[in-house]
């Protein structure tokens, strides 16, 4: 019978798991646990927790939250004869959706010799083995969608939805796995990572392979002003020793890097080193791994490309933000809220907006909107655009009471009143109007100042005036209240200037040019 297969694929396995068999196991996928770009792999594959080009596809998915350009990287290594392992990653940063990437990743071998081979029954050992001067080829590849996104100013998550398809002469067989990763940036200097790999795994096929569940853990650190970059990784499958990874990177210029790692399981296993190159956005690596089967090369390039994450998101965030003073003209306050959540989400850290956006949600919940050109409307989106700006909470009190004095009955002008009010400082706060139907906000300070006047609380008297020369300065009847009350405090220059302005306003005031003549 003819038995290729086993003797080949088992061939295969013991070439490859060499210089990583206590990392693997020797378990089904274990050539995704390699790595990919030539950057990486010369610092040991230490990049869990730096991940910060597009090859993070296959490392760690959070890493891509923070890609600021697309990127475009490929590579080829060749581990040894007639085996090589290629990578392809693109990764596309949103404005506000995160990060998506594609990785393909492929593992080919070929050359392999088949044979037909006669067992015994008995002993299920080869009787008779006859090259058939056929060769055939294993191939693995691996095509990963991955998405990463920040959830907070220094957490990021990420995902990976992997097919991995295996072909060996006539059998094949499939598997869907997921990958799930977080990073957390715990200072301007450290970063640390953690996830999951095969979380979930379906096979489908010539097989009964499990993927095993593996944990990563990453930590990296920058130093001397981030030209010196350290990462060190820890890794542990199923039925698999924990294994560790270590290694450095040093811009030795802008344009120039080298690099240096080792692989251990937990003996090392493999040496490596490289060197990189930056010209622009073009990056070209090379790394070298020493290994028990000899040395295998890499090299991988990378481009970025397109206008920078920061960029387009501070454009969209301008847009929004200007649609949203729009809204506020329009007095439609919903949808400037909708739209400022809109820009916080595009820029979580916009703390002008963040404050924006509080002050109008307090706003939202007493009036929605405020549509319409009458005097009312107007004066409440007047006060509603002022409170939200906040940088003259008094004029939003003054245009707030305003309105109220144009519909008096409109208790929700009210609360949002008394509301800004209590934030400004204003110590009297407005009360409902307690008079006639017919009365007025104005008509209720009036009353409540002559009723001081008779009391003889002058300064109350001055302070109710006030509050309806804030609204409307040629009242003239606050203006003879106010003249009054200085008058009877014995304030008599302040109570001839208040009663000049009244004759400004209305010269035929005969009361108010009595007054002025007895003084």
């Amino acid at each position: 019978m003819r038995a290729a297969k086993a003797v080949a694929l088992g061939l295969f396995v013991s070439a490859f798991a060499a210089p990583a068999q206590a990392e693997s196991g020797g378990q089904p996928g274990q050539f995704l646990q390699y790595g990919v770009g030539a950057r990486a792999l010369g610092m040991g594959g230490a990049f869990y927790s730096i991940a910060d080009d597009a090859t993070a596809a296959y490392w760690n998915p959070a890493g891509l939250a923070y890609l600021q350009r697309k990127e475009l990287t490929m590579m080829s290594a060749t581990l040894w004869e007639q085996t090589t392992l290629t990578y392809l990653g693109y990764a596309h940063p949103t404005a506000t959706k995160g990060t998506f990437a594609l990785g393909i990743t492929q593992l080919a071998s070929t050359g392999f010799e088949k044979v037909d081979a006669i067992f015994d029954p008995a002993t299920n050992e080869p009787t008779s083995v006859t090259a058939t001067g056929e060769t055939f080829a294993d191939q693995q590849r691996a095509i990963g969608l991955s998405w990463g996104k920040e959830a907070t100013e220094t957490t990021a998550f990420g995902v990976t939805l992997k097919q991995v398809t295996r072909s060996l002469a006539n059998s094949s067989d499939s598997t869907l796995t997921l990958d799930a990763a977080a990073m957390r940036i715990m200072g301007p200097y450290y970063r640390l990572a953690i996830g999951m790999q095969n979380v979930f795994s379906k096979t489908s096929g010539d097989t009964d392979d499990k993927y095993p569940v593996t944990m990563k853990l990453g930590n990296s650190l920058r130093l001397f002003k981030e030209r010196l970059l350290l990462g060190l990784d820890i890794t542990k499958s199923q039925a698999a020793e924990l294994n560790w990874r270590f290694g450095g990177e040093y811009w030795a210029a802008r344009w120039f890097a080298f690099r240096f790692g080792i692989l251990a399981a937990p003996q090392i296993q493999e040496t490596d080193f490289g060197v990189g190159f930056r010209f622009q956005r073009l990056q070209l690596d090379i790394a070298q791994g020493i290994h028990d089967l000899g040395g295998s090369m890499r090299i991988s390039a990378g481009y970025r490309f397109g206008r920078s994450r920061d960029d387009r998101s501070a454009d969209q965030v301008k847009l929004l933000i200007d649609q949203g003073y729009e809204a506020f003209k329009d007095g439609d306050f919903q949808l400037a809220t909708l739209r400022l959540n809109q820009a916080i989400d595009a820029a979580p850290n916009n703390k002008q907006v963040k404050a924006m956006l509080a002050r109008l949600q307090m706003v939202v919940g007493f009036v929605p909107q405020a549509l319409g050109g009458e005097e009312f409307q107007t004066y409440v989106r007047k006060g509603v655009i002022t409170y939200v700006d906040g940088r003259d909470l008094r004029s939003s009190v003054n245009a707030l009471r305003y309105a109220y004095n144009k519909n008096s009955k409109d208790d929700k002008v009210l609360a949002l009143l008394n509301m800004v009010e209590k934030e400004s400082g204003v110590s009297e706060m407005t009360r409902r109007v307690d008079g006639p139907e017919q009365f007025t906000f104005v008509d209720q300070k009036l009353y409540d100042a002559r009723q001081a006047i008779y009391d003889g609380k002058y300064d109350l008297a001055i302070r109710r005036c006030q509050d309806v020369l804030d609204l409307e300065p040629n009242n003239i009847t606050a203006l003879e209240i106010m003249g009054s009350a200085f008058f009877m405090m014995e304030e008599k220059s302040k109570a001839k200037a208040v009663w000049k302005r009244v004759l400004e306003i209305d010269p035929t005031n005969k009361v108010v040019a009595e007054f002025l003549k007895r003084l």
